[in-house]
């Protein structure tokens, strides 16, 4: 009765109102290791802790490492740079570390840096000699740091220092409690800044406490080496549990409350064990079982409900919250898994490498070392389904039909590759077995399956059977399409066959398969669920089906269980579809995410039991589900920006948590940073996570750059992106996170601005202005010297105009003056005429007047000779005289020469100057040539006869010493 009360009480106070995160007992939670090639750290990992964003942490031999879902690097370091051994955070995300030799704190900085503040200036100079500080704890006001030479208790900035007097051998934080284990004393308590020893608790000297849990009935102590005790009022009694012998060989090196009551403790030597208040133990993780080390060193329990696990070597992530779990054991003998069974209480896998079983019952009550996976000999190569007929467990497998019992299988039928057995209705003692090549025909014989005979007629792959209630069998061909087969009365041979394919009404004749849910045929296709309709023998889609499950994916199973559940495998998702009291069905999908991309391709497979156990058949081993287990799946979580670099130049980075990388990582918290960026860091790199930790490689992202694109983009498993030539704008990078349960993240931003270059600067426009406003001062100038030249040039233009109007009127009155000339030489040219019409007829005269004289003359002369000679001879001699002298006419002569050199241009100067040799007789005749007059006008003016104007002419040729053939009158002419 007492033990009754004891486990009924720690059951109660150790229980967590949070009862959905109970870790299951079968199989082993998923496991995501990160060992030291993942993260680029040191192998030893101390310490874990999360903050208000779901950031993780951890003390790293070589700092504080930081995991923001995608990407680890290491943050900050001790100014000692010596390893972190403790972590702790305050509501403000302030960071205490305890490392090797140094304490302080870190914070984060507006870049994202993070930057550490030692402490250790704050102590005496006599208590700096101290090693690691195992434990960093957060009280109140006040923050304690533990290590085995002394106890810091910082607060106001000012830290006390508590000194053992021999050495400290742990520090125990219990609810709202601090004991400190001390080698000499025992048992302490810390409280207002110092030791006081708990009643009788110096029996507990010795003990190497790790951990310490309060309970109404009293302390639950977990020590190193001696396993689990109970201490109340002076009375120390060993807990006893069913990993006490693991326990005390392992030594415990930490240990957790889990949120149900349930104890994590973890080992130096052993991995990981979880019991319940009672004792029992629930899980045992250890290397075997897929932890990578078995040394842990810390456990912390994050927001999600995974454990994270932190070890010697590597970090594991323990979902300890998730409905499944995988069958693991230590043989790892089994590979792609293509149906389970349990049978007689013993799980039976089919895999690729033969038959194995282990015992069910053993297994699910927790005893997993003594529960492995054996071989069941006589089968090696690919099984692809087991199933019990009657009260046998039949296996098919590529090389024939096999009847399993025990540890060995027999051969019931050697055929071409079997896939599948299906009882024939109504006759239960005939099994139908679809093979490679066609159907085979089993019957039980005195309790015992006996193989009959090959199905004649049909030869197609049955690989996927069902029957209807008529009796028919219909097989999907995952290539071709449905068949429908009658057999006949005798089950030899095939009676009747009708196909069906695309052109009876499935979207697709690939990939069909046939299933047999409350006893009717379905069809799975690339575009939901059909089935045929009664009337028209077309196949349509399933109203019931379509509502749930819709039309767009690809049905890939349907699975009834006993419990009025359908399972299904859609496209990529399973689920379960539950069937409610109005008839309607809830839908099911978040539990199965996992599952995602591990079926066998074409081989997916569900197997359920009446106590409600799901088996999931994957390459990745056997999975279990549980459907008591029941998770949160729409915790809140943030997406992160964790990274901002320029591209050009080269990885400049903005903003970052790595360590070490910035130029301005010397700026105080609080302080600004700039987020303006010159043009020439127009092209920018961002890397983004979520603080989202299960399945982190499936969380999907959307991000959106505003102020360059218009919406968000498509969601992708891309973490980075980058942007390059932005132009110059205020920019804000928006990015969302969805996970492997479609709950969308909190949006992370970044708020950046471009500037413009230099030349679409403000100053750059001033400048443009200046330019501007010059130029077209210049050009107003320019237009002006321009417009001057142009009005010098114009009033040239017009003095040339004027010059050469002047001279056209100079030229017009020249012309007119010539004209005038002209009229004038015309004028004188007729004067001259006239004057020559005058001389000439002036000499007409004059010849008429010595014609009239010679006349005379000769009158004169013959009157005396007639008269008396006597008488008139003096007066006639007197009147010839007077005659004479008229005829030799010198006065007229230079009359005429004076007019005539006048109108000939000195012509008898010229001649006679020329030819002085001349006489003036000569002279008279070339003025008389001159002017044209022939020999008989000439003869007169001289007063000769014709033959001595011929004469003289001959004389004159001479003297002017002219050619015979030249004309005298024409050289006069031309003279």
């Amino acid at each position: 009765m007492t033990k009754f009360i004891r486990i009924l009480i720690l059951s109660i106070l150790l229980i967590s109102p949070i009862l959905t995160a109970q870790i299951k007992k079968i199989g082993v939670p998923f496991i995501t290791n990160y060992n030291p090639k993942s993260y680029k750290a040191a192998s030893e990992n101390w310490d874990v802790l999360q903050d208000s964003k779901g950031m993780m942490f951890f003390a790293n031999h070589f700092g504080i490492m930081q995991f923001d879902g995608v990407r680890w690097s290491i943050v900050t370091q001790p100014e000692n740079r010596s390893m972190v051994r403790s972590l702790a955070i305050d509501k403000k995300d302030k960071m205490y570390v305890g490392a090797q030799g140094d304490f302080g704190f870190v914070i984060q900085l507006p870049n994202g840096q993070y930057q550490y503040k030692s402490l250790v200036n704050l102590i005496p100079v006599s208590a700096r000699n101290f090693g690691d500080v195992v434990h960093t704890v957060i009280r109140k006001d006040e923050i304690i740091f533990f290590s085995y030479e002394a106890i810091f208790i910082y607060k106001n900035n000012k830290i006390k220092v508590l000194k053992p007097k021999s050495s400290f051998d742990d520090f125990l934080e219990v609810d709202k409690e601090i004991y400190v284990s001390d080698n000499a004393k025992g048992l302490l308590k810390l409280k207002n800044d110092a030791l006081t020893p708990v009643i009788h608790g110096e029996k507990l000297a010795g003990m190497k406490i790790r951990k310490i849990f309060e309970t109404q009935n009293g302390l639950l102590l977990l020590t190193q080496k001696n396993g689990l005790f109970s201490f109340k009022e002076n009375l120390l009694k060993p807990f006893l549990t069913e990993a006490d012998n693991v326990l005390k060989q392992n030594q415990i090196s930490v240990a957790i409350q889990l949120s149900d009551g349930y104890i994590g403790i973890g080992t130096r030597q052993s991995g990981l064990i979880v019991i319940d208040s009672a004792g029992h133990l629930i899980q045992h993780i250890n290397k075997q079982m897929g932890l990578q080390n078995d040394y842990v060193t810390n456990l912390k329990v994050d927001k999600e409900g995974s454990l994270w696990v932190t070890l010697k070597e590597g970090i594991s992530q323990i979902q300890i919250s998730s409905p499944l779990s995988r069958i693991l054991d230590t043989s790892s003998s089994e590979t792609k898994i293509y149906c389970s069974q349990i049978y007689q209480n013993k799980l039976y896998i089919a895999t690729d490498n033969g038959l194995f079983w282990m015992d069910w019952l053993s297994y699910k009550n927790g005893k997993h070392e003594n529960a492995n996976f054996q071989h069941v000999s006589g089968m090696s190569e690919n099984v692809w389904n087991i199933g019990v007929f009657g009260n046998s467990l039949l296996a098919f497998e590529k090389n024939g039909i096999f009847e399993v019992s025990g540890n060995s299988a027999k051969l019931l039928a050697k055929v071409d590759g079997a896939w599948k057995g299906i009882l024939v209705p109504n006759h239960p003692d005939l099994l139908l077995v679809g093979g490679y090549n066609g159907m085979y025909l089993l019957k039980k014989i005195n309790n015992s399956w006996v193989y009959q005979h090959r199905i004649k007629g049909f030869e197609e792959s049955s690989r996927v059977i069902e029957t209807d209630k008529n009796g028919d069998f219909w097989i999907a061909h995952g290539y071709k399409g449905i068949f429908k087969i009658k057999l006949n009365k005798t089950f030899d041979a095939v009676a009747d066959v009708q196909f069906y394919n695309d052109k009876n009404g499935f979207p697709s004749s690939l990939f069909l398969n046939t299933f047999k849910v409350d006893n009717q045929i379905l069809f799975g296709t690339t575009k939901g669920v059909y089935k045929q309709d009664s009337h028209s023998k077309k196949m349509i889609p399933e109203p019931i089906f379509k509502k749930y499950l819709g039309l767009e994916s690809h049905i890939r199973l349907l699975k009834p269980d006993n419990q009025n559940n359908i399972w299904y495998v859609s496209g990529e998702n399973t689920g379960k579809m539950t069937k409610i009291s109005n008839g309607s069905f809830t839908v099911e999908e978040l539990p199965f995410r996992k599952l995602r991309y591990l079926y066998v391709p074409g081989f997916e497979n569900i197997q359920t039991t009446t106590s409600g156990d799901v088996f999931f058949g994957t390459q990745d081993g056997l999975i279990h589900y549980n459907a008591i287990k029941n998770k949160k799946y729409q915790t809140k979580y943030k997406a992160l920006i964790s990274e901002v670099k320029c591209i050009f130049p080269k990885d400049s980075l903005i903003f970052s948590s790595r360590y070490d990388v910035l130029p301005n990582k010397t700026k105080e918290a609080g302080e600004e940073i700039s987020r303006v960026l010159s043009y020439s860091n127009n092209a920018l790199h961002f890397s983004f996570s979520s603080l989202f930790y299960d399945e982190a490689d499936a969380t999907k992202y959307e991000y959106w750059l505003e102020g360059f694109e218009p919406k968000w983009s498509e969601y992708s498993l891309q973490t980075e992106k980058e942007y390059t030539n932005l132009p110059e704008n205020e920019y804000v990078f928006h990015v969302r996170a969805k996970n492997i349960y479609d709950v969308v993240s909190e949006e992370a931003v970044f708020r950046f601005e471009i500037l413009p270059p230099w030349y679409r600067t403000i100053w750059a426009y001033v400048l443009y202005f200046i330019l501007y406003s010059v130029v077209i001062y210049l050009i107003i100038k320019y237009q002006k010297s321009v417009a001057e030249r142009d009005r010098q040039q114009l009033i040239l233009n017009q003095e040339k105009e004027l010059l050469r109007s002047r001279a056209e009127l100079n030229e017009q009155r020249l012309t007119l003056e010539q004209e005038n000339m002209a009229i004038v030489r015309e004028n004188l040219e007729t004067t001259i005429n006239l004057k020559n019409a005058k001389v000439a007829s002036s000499t007409v005269n004059l010849i008429h007047l010595n014609e009239i004289l010679l006349s005379i003359k000769e009158l004169i002369s013959q009157i005396d000779k007639k008269n008396d000679p006597n008488v008139n001879f003096s007066l006639l001699t007197k009147i010839n005289k007077l005659i004479d002298h008229e005829l030799q006419g010198d006065k007229q002569w230079n009359e005429f020469e004076e007019i005539f050199n006048q109108l000939h241009d000195n012509f008898m100067q010229r001649l006679k100057q020329s030819y002085p040799v001349l006489t003036p007789r000569d002279m008279r005749l070339c003025a008389y040539l001159r002017m044209n007059f022939n020999t008989k006008e000439i003869a007169p003016l001289l007063g000769i006869s014709v033959r001595g104007v011929e004469d003289t002419r001959y004389r004159i040729r001479k003297k002017l010493q002219l050619p015979s053939d030249a004309n005298i009158t024409e050289f006069i002419l031309n003279f």
